[in-house]
């Protein structure tokens, strides 16, 4: 395997980790809650009898609420092992003995992508000879260097109080780069053939809101029925025609979360007319993305707007590509 570049890379670790059969070894400093949340979620579906994270268990970082405490408990409760190096700043993630990852992301909402405000990250994709390398540094870290780290220490690191907030301090300096757009696109084209393969890919037709034109950040959709969807599969977004819609496909996601029947969360998100309309929701989160004018037209695969009348329809990978790089042609 080529050595590949991520700049987005939630949907596939989290994948690998549902699909891992030997060993899930994750090494970063920082983790937050909601991540440990999904990786421990992706865990259970595995089959991999060696779970490890191996992260830094400081007062400065739980104080700062960069390493969560409850994200190190639900970790721990999926069946990680847990040790600490204090020094410890590399971030790995090494997945049965043949997928790699080395990145500048921690185990956080901004670390992994694909969340407003999220950070600028890059990693790559280690070819076998560096995944090998790296599996017997990590080991060395975790057999000589880290210490264990059970439930009494994780208890007495979450009684420890937040820093303070700063009563004022001077504005960023700089405008933050657009954090998915076309790169989350060309990320998907480049992918290979074992990854394109491991997932579906569907079109999920909805209605243009002139309101919120990129409502899709919400991170979620909703159907009249149960969503066929499983977790790491991609949608493509259709924009109806109807009341004036353009027609087009802007934007992809991954599909985070199994869809369910939620009536209360579709009021609460949206309004009433929605939930009842639109019961059943699924979460994603935003793969990639170009401007409305520069959505994909379904003629390019050779369907229309009837094709998913039923509110959805299933494609193979390469009329998915085909969307794709219309969207990028049109960019």
């Amino acid at each position: 395997m080529d050595e590949t570049l991520l700049t987005f890379a939630r949907e596939e670790l989290l994948v690998r980790i549902g699909e891992a059969e030997e060993r899930v070894w994750l090494v970063s400093p920082f983790l937050t809650a909601p991540i440990a949340a999904r990786i421990g979620e992706a865990a259970k579906r595995c089959s991999a009898g060696d779970l490890r994270l191996l992260t830094a268990l400081v007062p400065r970082s739980v104080r700062a609420r960069v390493l969560s405490p409850t994200g190190l408990s639900m970790l721990g409760e999926a069946g990680f092992e847990i040790s600490s190096v204090p020094n410890l700043h590399a971030k790995v993630s090494l997945i049965d003995s043949n997928w790699g990852l080395v990145g500048s992301g921690n185990l956080t909402g901004t670390g992994l992508g694909g969340e407003e405000g999220g950070n600028i990250e890059l990693g790559v994709l280690l070819n076998q000879a560096q995944i090998d390398a790296s599996s017997e540094l990590v080991a060395r870290w975790w057999e000589e260097d880290a210490d264990p780290v059970g439930p009494e220490r994780i208890v007495e690191f979450a009684a420890l109080p937040p820093f303070p907030k700063a009563k004022s301090e001077p504005a960023p300096v700089g405008t933050p780069l657009p954090l998915i757009g076309i790169e989350g696109l060309e990320r998907v084209l480049a992918e290979d053939e074992a990854m394109a393969s491991s997932r579906r890919y569907w079109i999920k037709s909805n209605y243009h809101r002139f309101d919120e034109e990129q409502w899709w950040h919400r991170n979620w959709i909703s159907d009249w029925r149960q969503g066929p969807y499983e977790v790491g599969d991609l949608i493509v977004l259709y924009l109806s025609a109807r009341d004036g819609g353009p027609a087009c496909c802007p934007a992809i996601v991954a599909v985070t979360k199994p869809s369910r029947e939620d009536s209360k969360w579709v009021r609460e998100h949206r309004d009433l007319d929605a939930a009842e309309r639109w019961p059943y929701v699924t979460e994603v989160s935003v793969v990639g993305e170009v401007p409305i004018e520069a959505g994909a037209p379904l003629a390019a695969i050779e369907k229309t707007g009837q094709s998913v009348q039923g509110g959805y329809c299933r494609i193979d990978r390469n009329e998915f590509n085909v969307l794709v790089r219309a969207m990028l042609k049109s960019a």
